[in-house]
Formats: C-alpha cells, sequence, structure tokens
C-alpha cells in the first residue's frame, strides 16, 4: 500500500442482510437470558437524572449550575472552570485533616464503584471505560462536598489561609449561598454514599474514632440547609436535593383516590381573595401541614426569594423522575397556584404570616407561583384534593358567604363594629317602644 494511502474499508450499507442478523442475534440473545430481577435492581439504583433537553432551554439557569459542578453531568463546563481548578486544594486540606493516605479513599470507593455509576441515569461512556477518572472525580467532588456542609459561614473555616476564596470568613459570607443554591440542582447531585465512604476513612484516621452513621450524615445536610428532619433521621438520604426534599414534604392529604368530579377540588379552587369573600380564614400552621376544619385554612409557612423558582423546579423534576416517590412537592404548588393569582391575593397571605416575601414586590411573588407549575401535569392522585374538595363546598354555601360580608364589610374595626351594634340596639329599643305605645294605645280604648 502506498505511503497515505487509506486502508479499503468495507462499508455495510444500513438495512443490509448482514446488519440486520446481527441486531436481530443481539436482541434474541437479550431475550434469551432476559431477568427481570435484574431490570428491575438496575432502574431501581437510579436517582440522578439527566433533564429533558426541552425542559433545560425554557429555564436553563433555573436547572444548570451556575458556579460549581458536583458529579460527571456538568464536569468540565467552561463557566464552572474557576472552582474546578480550586478542588484540587480542598482535596488537599481533606487529607491533611484527615490523616490519612489518598490511597485508602481510592480503595473504599472502588469497592463501591458500581453502585455509584448505577446512581447515574444515561452514564456517559466516558465515565463507564475511565473507572480511574470515575473515582478521581467521586473523591475530588466529595471531599469539596464535605468540607463545604462543615463549613460555619458565621466563622469560616481556620484551617484555610485567612484570604482563601471560599473558606474564609468574606469567601463564606459571600460565596456560600452560590454553592448552596447548585448544590440543589438535580443534575449536580452525587450519591451520599460518597460521603460516608470517605467519612468512614476518615474516622479511621482520627486519634478517637467516631461511629459513621447513616442519620449523623443525613443531619449533617439537614443543619446546612437550616432544616428540620420531621422525623427523617435515616436511612441514609439518597443525595442533597433528595433530603432537601424530604424536609420539605407537606403533609394532610388523606384521600388518593382519582379525581373524577371536575367540578371540585383543586381545578374549582378558587383565588385567596374570593375564599376570603366566601367566608375562609386562613391561618399559618406553623409546620409543613396544610388542614382545613370550621372555615379556617391552616398553610404552612413559605419563603420566597431569588433562588425559590430554582429549587423548587428541580425538586418538582425530582418527583416526575424518580419512580417510588409520591408528588408532595408538585401537589402543594399546585395547591398554591391556584390560591395565589395576583399581587392581592399574595398580600392577603403575607398578611396572614403564611407567605415570607424576600423578593420585594407582591407582584413577582404572584408571577414566581404561577411560572412553577406551567409545564406540570397535576397528579390524578394530588396529595390534597381532600382539602381542597372541603374548601370548595364550604365556599359555595352562601350563608357563609353572607357571614364574610357582615364580617369584612361591617365588622373589620372596632369603630365600625360598634356602629353596627349601636345601630341595631338603636333599632330593637324603636321596635321594644313601637310596641308598648302599642299595648299602651290598645288598654286606653278599652
Amino acid at each position: 500500500m502506498a505511503s497515505g494511502e487509506q486502508p479499503y474499508v468495507v462499508d455495510i450499507p444500513e438495512g443490509s442482510q448482514h446488519q440486520q442478523c446481527s441486531w436481530r442475534d443481539r436482541i434474541q440473545d437479550r431475550v434469551k437470558n432476559y431477568n427481570r430481577d435484574e431490570e428491575e435492581k438496575y432502574w431501581t439504583k437510579t436517582s440522578i437524572y439527566h433533564l429533558p433537553e426541552f425542559a433545560k432551554k425554557m429555564k436553563e439557569s433555573d436547572l444548570t449550575p451556575q458556579v460549581v459542578s458536583f458529579g460527571p453531568y456538568h464536569h468540565g463546563k467552561a463557566n464552572l472552570k474557576r472552582i474546578e481548578d480550586y478542588k484540587p486544594k480542598v482535596l488537599v486540606h481533606f487529607l491533611l485533616k484527615a490523616g490519612r493516605p489518598l490511597t485508602d479513599f481510592i480503595t473504599a470507593i472502588e469497592q463501591v464503584l458500581e453502585e455509584l455509576r448505577g446512581s447515574y441515569d444515561h452514564l456517559e461512556d466516558e465515565w463507564i471505560k475511565d473507572e480511574e477518572g470515575f473515582v478521581k472525580l467521586m473523591i475530588t467532588d466529595g471531599c469539596f462536598m464535605l468540607e463545604i456542609l462543615r463549613l460555619d459561614p458565621a466563622t469560616g473555616d481556620k484551617s484555610y489561609p485567612d484570604h482563601d476564596p471560599i473558606f474564609s470568613l468574606h469567601g463564606a459570607l459571600h460565596k456560600l449561598p452560590y454553592i448552596k443554591r447548585d448544590m440543589l440542582m438535580l443534575e449536580n447531585q452525587i450519591p451520599l454514599l460518597v460521603l460516608k465512604v470517605l467519612m468512614q476513612v476518615e474516622a479511621v484516621g482520627k486519634s478517637r474514632q467516631q461511629q459513621v452513621t447513616d442519620v449523623k450524615i443525613n443531619e449533617l445536610v439537614y443543619n446546612f440547609y437550616n432544616k428540620k428532619t420531621n422525623g427523617q433521621g435515616g436511612p441514609l438520604g439518597l443525595h442533597v436535593l433528595d433530603l432537601y426534599r424530604k424536609s420539605m414534604i407537606i403533609t394532610g392529604g388523606k384521600s388518593r383516590s382519582p379525581v373524577t368530579d371536575k367540578s371540585s377540588g383543586i381545578e374549582a379552587m378558587q383565588t385567596a381573595v374570593k375564599l376570603r369573600e366566601c367566608g375562609v380564614r386562613f391561618r399559618k400552621s406553623g409546620d409543613n401541614s396544610i388542614s382545613f376544619d370550621n372555615g379556617e385554612l391552616k398553610l404552612p409557612i413559605l419563603s420566597i426569594d431569588d433562588s425559590t423558582k430554582s429549587i423548587f423546579l428541580n425538586l418538582m423534576a425530582f418527583e416526575h423522575l424518580h419512580v417510588g416517590v409520591r408528588s408532595e412537592i408538585s401537589s402543594y404548588l399546585c395547591f398554591m397556584d391556584k390560591l395565589v393569582d395576583s399581587e392581592q391575593d399574595v398580600h392577603l397571605l403575607a398578611k396572614k404570616g403564611i407567605i415570607k416575601n424576600a423578593v420585594g414586590s407582591e407582584k413577582a411573588v404572584a408571577e414566581i407561583l404561577n411560572s412553577l407549575t406551567e409545564e406540570i401535569t397535576l397528579d390524578p392522585t394530588n396529595e390534597f384534593e381532600d382539602v381542597s374538595d372541603k374548601v370548595f363546598k364550604y365556599s359555595q354555601k352562601k350563608i357563609h358567604k353572607w357571614g364574610a360580608i357582615l364580617r369584612h364589610q361591617h365588622f373589620n374595626n372596632p369603630w365600625s363594629g360598634l356602629a353596627v351594634i349601636t345601630a341595631i340596639l338603636l333599632l330593637v329599643m324603636t321596635a321594644v317602644q313601637t310596641v308598648y305605645t302599642a299595648i299602651g294605645y290598645y288598654h286606653g280604648k278599652n
């Protein structure tokens, strides 16, 4: 063959008999060796998902990390390079404090390698073929996440230099909020099993060994986000977003039968202002629960800030993609979307202490809540159908509407209430005087 001449390659046309046989044989092989339990095991392991491209294009800034990447999906992105280049420095600090060689951590991660890979949906070939690269990624990102979770924003980490860009007091104050936000992206997760393995190896290096439990790791995440555990001490969470969701689960729904009566339930729920006109009273529940009793609708406190939209979109995406979790967050947001349609609704709920507005404009709050449910379909077994149905039936009774009119128009302040009472007393006294006059006249004639 002459120098520079390309080797002869047989080009098999698409649809040829050879290609069809190869495809046919592969499928027949899979049919022959099919194992349902193995397939179930494969899907059960998955907990970190790629989002559909159309969803990311519509809300890219809310669904993709802006500062730091965790895991393989966004590793190496140009806009995240600054912290990616900084991570090795954090790994050095972690190893110095742990007192264990890097090889111990590598060996420990290798022992759970297949389980970690199985956590990712559609893992790219490069991470499947490059075992060493995947182990390096898990250790580097896992150590960085552990150091972040342990960081006290009020003091910083004194083991780092005073001018460290993240772990100094200044860095913790200004960088941590953005990192916390990126840690709640569905595509930006690492399994909490990584943290458990790293902490177990780390504990061996301590002079005084501490037991590493699932509860301890869960609490590390809950404390980082100032969340209550809601009795969710264990088992070990799937990842940070999973635990964050568990801390926010709204309770109170009883009925989970499919909705058949479209004239009631969430579909027919009126806004907060209209419900108030129908006699419904609003009150904050003080915990993550929704209930309705004797005309009083109790709702959990909802804080709205610049990161709210991103957090809820990722929580709903997780509920949509992960088989086995219920739709508590999605149902709650559909419930709130029906209650809030305008800034007047926001004003009413904020006045009752139910909505905490950290974005300033009440109109902006309404727009955020309304935009969250634009692309989701209401779960036919939604969590709050029972509550919304009670609210709907209560609001349709005219006696409650009349009571509300009397209460809001005539008893909305002490002076107007006093004026109404005075008018009623005068009316009663006039009626009594008229009766006595009539009686006196009658007896006089007789």
